[in-house]
C-alpha cells in the first residue's frame, strides 16, 4: 500500500468512525414530551410532585377519587362512642393539584413525600350547622383503602371521627 492510499484508507476510517460516535450519541430525550413541568433524564420522564405516568400527564390524586364505603366511629371525651355504616366521597378541590375533598366540604392536602399521606388542615367546614367546628386530622390511602381521623373542636369540647372504607 502506497503513502497516498494509507492517507486515504486513515480519512476513511476517521470519517467513518465520527459518522458513527455521532449516532450512537443521539439524544435519548428526543422525542420524549414530558408534561406538567416533568424533565427529561436519560429518555424518561421525571415527573413534579403530584403528578405521575410516563410522560407526568396524571395528577396523582385522580386515583383516590370515587366512594369509599366503611365506618365511621365516633368518640368524645366523655367516653361515648358510636360507630355505623358509612362512605365518604373523595373528589378534587380547586385549591390545586395537591388538594382533594371529602364529601365535598373537608378539604385535605396530599404529602408530596409519602405516596397516599395526607393531612387535613384545621378548618371549618361549609355546613352552616357546623359554622363554630374545627377539623384536623390525617389519613392515607392504600390501594382502594382509605383510612384518616379527624378531631373536631367544638366550643373547647372535642370529637374524634375516624373512617375505614374500600372503594
Amino acid at each position: 500500500m502506497n503513502k497516498l492510499d494509507l492517507i486515504k484508507t486513515k480519512k476513511l476510517f476517521s470519517f467513518l468512525l465520527t459518522v458513527l460516535l455521532l449516532f450512537s450519541c443521539a439524544d435519548p430525550c428526543e422525542g420524549v414530551s414530558c408534561l406538567n413541568g416533568g424533565l427529561c433524564i436519560e429518555g424518561s420522564c421525571l415527573c413534579p410532585d403530584y403528578y405521575e405516568g410516563k410522560n407526568c400527564e396524571l395528577e396523582e390524586r385522580e386515583k383516590y377519587f370515587g366512594t369509599y364505603n366503611g365506618t365511621t366511629t365516633y368518640s368524645d371525651t366523655q367516653g361515648n362512642t358510636d360507630t355505623y355504616a358509612d362512605s365518604k366521597e373523595v373528589s378534587s378541590s380547586n385549591k390545586g393539584v395537591a388538594y382533594i375533598k371529602f364529601n365535598g366540604e373537608v378539604s385535605a392536602v396530599l404529602n408530596h413525600h409519602a405516596a397516599g399521606v395526607f393531612d387535613i388542615p384545621s378548618q371549618s367546614p361549609l355546613n352552616p350547622a357546623l359554622a363554630d367546628s374545627y377539623f384536623s386530622g390525617s389519613g392515607n390511602f392504600s390501594g382502594n383503602d382509605l383510612t384518616y381521623s379527624i378531631a373536631v373542636e367544638n366550643n373547647g369540647e372535642i370529637v374524634m371521627i375516624s373512617f375505614t372504607g374500600t372503594k
